[in-house]
C-alpha cells in the first residue's frame, strides 16, 4: 500500500464495523454503534461503542483475516464485495430474537475519516 500518497500509513488505521441496521437484538446493539479492530485483528473494546456480541464478532472474524491477507498483498484491506455482514441470529421472522447488520470500513485513527482504496480517490 505504498502508493497511497495522500492516505495515512496502514499502521495508523483501524477496521471499523458500523451497525447499519439492528432490530430486536438480545444484546441491545443499536444502529450507528461500532466494533473497532486494529489492523492485527484485535477487537478494541475501549474504542467500540456496541455491546460485545459473539454472534457478530464471529461472523466478522473471516473478514478481518481476509483484510490482513489483503494488506500483506499490498491491497486495500476492505474489498468492495466483502464488507457487509450480519449476525448469526436468524431474525425474529425465522424464530430468532433479532438481527444486526454491519458495514466494514478502513478508518484513519487520527482523523476518524474513512480511508478508501487508491482507485476510489482517482475517480473523484
Amino acid at each position: 500500500m505504498s502508493d497511497r500518497s495522500n492516505q495515512p500509513p496502514i499502521e495508523e488505521c483501524e477496521i471499523v464495523a458500523t451497525v447499519t441496521r439492528a432490530f430486536h437484538c438480545a444484546n441491545k446493539i443499536l444502529e450507528g454503534e461500532t466494533f473497532v479492530f486494529d489492523i492485527k485483528g484485535r477487537l478494541l473494546a475501549e474504542k467500540s461503542s456496541a455491546n460485545l456480541c459473539l454472534g457478530i464478532v464471529a461472523k466478522l472474524q473471516p473478514a478481518i483475516l481476509m483484510a490482513q491477507d489483503r494488506i500483506a498483498e499490498g491491497l486495500h484491506p476492505i474489498s468492495g464485495s466483502f464488507r457487509h455482514f450480519d449476525c448469526f441470529d436468524t431474525g425474529i421472522d425465522h424464530g430468532g430474537t433479532g438481527k444486526v447488520y454491519v458495514e466494514l470500513a478502513l478508518v484513519d485513527t487520527k482523523t476518524g475519516e474513512k480511508v478508501g482504496p487508491p482507485e476510489a480517490a482517482s475517480r473523484q
